[in-house]
Order: C-alpha cells, then structure tokens, then sequence
C-alpha cells in the first residue's frame, strides 16, 4: 500500500511514520506499506491526475487531505465509496464538528475518514509577558490588546537581535489564510453566505478581519517571506507568543525552562473565533490495495492509535473516545481546550473551497512580497479580494449551484 501523507510534525514527519508503520505491521505482518510525504501544495496539483495517472506514474492506494477536499474529491471520481467498500463503516463515535466532512454532499455515503484534527489557539511565554503586563490573560483577550502587548514586547527587547513579538506559524514565512479566519469571523464575515450561494470576500467586514491580521507583519510585530525557525522563535527567546492550530504543549515543557501558557485567539468581535482543521484519509478509487487501506484506516480509528498519533503529532484524536481520553490526561488541555472547542468552526465541505483557498494564499503571497519591498497598501490588497469575489461567485454558480 502506498500512503501519501503531508510533512504535519515538519522534521518528524517520517520518524514518526515509521513508528506508526511498523505498529500497524506488526498486528498485519503481511501488509506492505510505503509513506511518501507531500506538501499540500504538490498534492493540490495531483488530485486531478489521480484518476487517470501517465504510465508509469505512482499514485496512492491512501491518502491524507485536509477536511473540506472531500466533496471535491468525490467530484473528481478520486476518492472511493468507503460506504460500498464497508456498509459498516460508521461515524457514531467521531466528534460531532468532523462528521459532516466525510460525507458526499447530498447523500449518506462516506468518501472520507476522520484520522485527527487541530484548532488554533494563542501561545505565550509567562517569563516574557511578565515584563510588559500584569493580567495577560484579560489583555490577550482582544486583538487590540494583542497589539498593545506587541508593541510594549518590541520595546523591552528592542535590544535582542533577530527579535519578533509574534513567531509567524506559517512554515512558509507567509500571511496565514487559515490565520485569517478568526479575525474575520469576529468581525461577523465568512468566505460564504450561510446559505452557501454567495461569497463575502469583497465585503468590508471580510476585509477589516484580513486587515487585522496583516497588521502584525505591517507593524512588524511578526516576522514574514523568512523559513521558519530562522528567527523569531519562542524557544530561542526571540519571540514571545505565537498562533498556532498545534496545541504546543508538548512543543515547549522542559525547553530552557520556557513556560509557555494556551488561551483562545483574541477576539476581534463579540466572542473568540477558532479555525478546527480536520484530517482525513481517502482511499484511492484507483488504488491497488484497497483492502490494506481499508484496515489502515480501521486500525488508525482505535482509540490506542488515536491517542498515540494525537501525543506524537501536538494535535488531537477525532474520536470521542479517545478525545476524552487524550485531553482528561492533561490539566492544562482540558482545562484551555474544552474552551476553545466549543468556538471552533470549520470550513465548508463543498467543491470549491479547496480553490477559495487557493486563490486568497496567492492574494496573500503576494501581499506578503509587498510588505517586505515596502509596496504593499489596502487599496490594492482591497482590488485583489474584490476580484477573488467576482472568481469565486463564478465557481458557486458553476459548482454548487
């Protein structure tokens, strides 16, 4: 069986895939299983040769995609029917906000399978915070205070070379699409209308929330278009908070005696916003060993793999069982997550919200380039989202219409 995965514990991503292998090996001794890592904008660009592959071209039998794929997978004619494959496949024990992406829009079959998921939060150091505030919890509980905070972090280490007040959690150094979507959810906006027959890109609540946002690079609060861990690392004492969907607290006990503290993202509305990312896997409709996939993800769903993978990965199990399990072993999980859950929303299972996302990561990447040459203005960040919006109504009445 081929695996195709994603580079999710960076460095760590194939040690801790071999570790998984050879468990899963050792109860299905005959089981060949080979794990290729892919970032997840290569495979963004094979999806669609999967189904009908060049001679000679490798594809999976399993693979990992983020949660709102499904439907475009399933309109691809890539991802198998997991229903016909095992009419007793079920989802009665996965956490309820994963379910509706696992299905085929429209119907009850299942094309995907819950593996885990992540929701955002914001990490800081105690020992940094402690120089600029007396109560960060309540001043880290807006994004304007967010900023205050900043500012007064830039002042107080103004002397260290290479420092940030916020590490940029984008492995690329870029603008965070999924980093965005807290903002602007608080400031009442989505990529679509509720009823999924319109989009709010161009809308000034939309753009108010990616403004929030980019304020952190723009105010130069956060490092960007620079690999990460060059600099302005929590760990290296060049960064003092951080948003991150991992939940970080393994990331951080016993480095250096950096105590780093979990609160929700600080809101830019009413109430905290938090971004819940799911992962699932899809068996290939092409694939050769359906049936080694199959037991792969059967066996990745009990809850000893579940909490297993969640402990190794900084994220969390997708089944109740083991969720409970997992987040009851920690205090501090339990005590900041149950919180966060309860505000996590995920993005819409629909065909072309993989493409919305494409297209806002060019907007973004671009933006970021601006900014470092010293380019970058709203207006033209406010021209580009306004065209996103005119693409993505074309691809509504097109796709989802």
């Amino acid at each position: 069986m081929i695996l195709w995965v994603m580079p999710d514990s960076g460095a760590k991503t194939k040690a801790n895939y071999q570790k998984l292998v050879e468990r899963f090996q050792k109860e299905y001794p005959k089981a060949q299983v080979q794990v290729q890592v892919l970032t997840r904008n290569v495979l963004w660009k094979k999806i669609f040769m999967m189904r009908n592959p060049a001679a000679g071209e490798t594809i999976p039998d399993l693979l990992q995609i983020p949660h709102y794929w499904t439907a475009l997978m399933t309109r691809a004619g890539v991802a198998e029917n997991l229903s016909k494959l095992d009419p007793g496949l079920s989802l009665s024990s996965t956490l309820y906000p994963l379910r509706p992406h696992c299905y085929k829009p429209g119907t009850k079959d299942l094309y995907s399978y819950p593996w885990w998921f992540d929701m955002s939060a914001l990490h800081y150091r105690a020992d940094h915070l402690k120089f600029v505030t007396k109560n960060p919890q309540e001043e880290l509980s807006t994004w304007q205070g967010l900023l205050d905070v900043c500012e007064r972090l830039a002042g107080h280490f103004k002397d260290v070379e290479g420092y940030y007040p916020m590490q940029n959690g984008d492995w690329r150094g870029s603008l965070s699409t999924r980093s965005t979507f807290m903002e602007v959810w608080g400031r009442g906006a989505d990529l679509f209308t509720p009823d999924l027959t319109d989009t709010l890109i161009h809308t000034a609540p939309f753009k108010q929330g990616v403004k929030d946002y980019i304020e952190l690079a723009l105010k130069e609060y956060m490092p960007i278009l620079r690999e990460r861990g060059s600099l302005g690392t929590m760990l290296t004492g060049k960064a003092s908070m951080l948003l991150s969907r991992k939940q970080g607290i393994s990331s951080f006990e016993g480095r250096g005696g950096a105590r780093v503290k979990t609160l929700p993202v600080p809101r830019t509305g009413d109430q905290p916003q938090a971004y819940l990312s799911g992962m699932n896997l899809v068996i290939n409709a092409a694939g050769k060993d359906k049936e080694t996939a199959l037991e792969f993800i059967k066996w990745s769903a009990r809850a000893d793999n579940q909490v297993l993978y969640a402990t190794m990965m900084d994220v969390f199990p997708a089944f109740e069982d083991s969720f409970e399990q997992f987040i009851f072993s920690s205090s501090q999980r339990l005590q900041t997550y149950s919180g966060i859950l309860a505000s996590a929303r995920t993005l819409p299972n629909i065909t072309i919200t993989g493409t919305v996302i494409e297209i806002l990561n060019k907007i973004f990447a671009v933006s970021a380039t601006q900014i470092v040459e010293g380019r970058f203005t709203q207006a033209s960040l406010d021209i580009e989202l306004d065209r996103a919006a005119k693409e993505v109504q074309y691809l509504l009445s097109l796709y989802e219409g």
